[in-house]
């Protein structure tokens, strides 16, 4: 994608100098797997409140309805439920938010920017962020997303690959690896995997046959000292 933009003028050259600022596919990944993590976190209790919410307004809960077969019978059964769609969504994206956003303000990341080695800074010092700045970028990610996406794809035309949540809330992703560290750890793990599965130690360090000592001797040289 980033080459075909360049090649078109829509997608300026990254810079040679400085840090390295995360991809759009770094922090996709990692968004992904942040996602992941919090749906396996948090999918108890959403369902939970889920469940009160529509309760509170008589209406069986989502997982009780009827199949849903087409788009214009999703849209019927949205609208006949918005309210405790509404808030119980709410809810969800409340939740969401608290667990995130404390975890960026103990740790400093997410799980899935950790895992990826990609840091949040501030845009202008490249220092660590105050615990607000996570709270702003967060709720940034409503005027970010609701469009159509386009203020994540806005980070596909900036040099920095700012989106807009960056740049509402004054920061910076960068990527603390060094170019070529994933594919170096790839080819790690399979040379690992390989010598598993085919019981090779290529991997281990190689321990040095030490020679033999030189047999001593009578003076006489006619049998060896015992």
């Amino acid at each position: 994608m980033q080459p075909f933009l360049t090649m078109i003028g829509l997608k300026p050259k990254p810079l040679d100098d400085g840090p390295r600022y995360a991809t759009m596919n770094d922090r996709c990944m990692a968004s992904a797997i942040d996602l992941l993590i919090l749906f396996m976190l948090l999918s108890g209790v959403t369902m939970y409140l889920t469940d009160l919410v529509y309760a509170a307004f008589d209406t069986p809960p989502p997982h009780a309805m009827p199949t849903v077969t087409s788009f214009a019978q999703m849209g019927e059964m949205i609208w006949q439920t918005r309210y405790p769609w509404l808030i119980s969504n709410g809810l969800t994206v409340v939740l969401m938010g608290v667990v995130y956003v404390a975890c960026q303000i103990a740790y400093g990341t997410t799980p899935g920017k950790w895992l990826l080695g990609l840091k949040i800074l501030h845009a202008t010092t490249l220092e660590p962020i105050r615990s607000w700045r996570y709270g702003l970028r967060f709720l940034a990610y409503i005027p970010s997303a609701t469009p159509l996406m386009l203020g994540v794809f806005a980070g596909l035309f900036s040099k920095r690959n700012r989106t807009l949540h960056d740049v509402i809330a004054g920061t910076i992703v960068i990527n603390t690896r060094p170019k070529g560290w994933y594919w170096e750890k790839m080819k790690a793990g399979y040379r690992w995997l390989k010598g598993k599965l085919t019981g090779s130690n290529s991997g281990a360090v190689e321990q040095t046959v030490g020679q033999p000592a030189t047999e001593q001797r009578h003076e006489d040289g006619s049998k060896p000292v015992e």
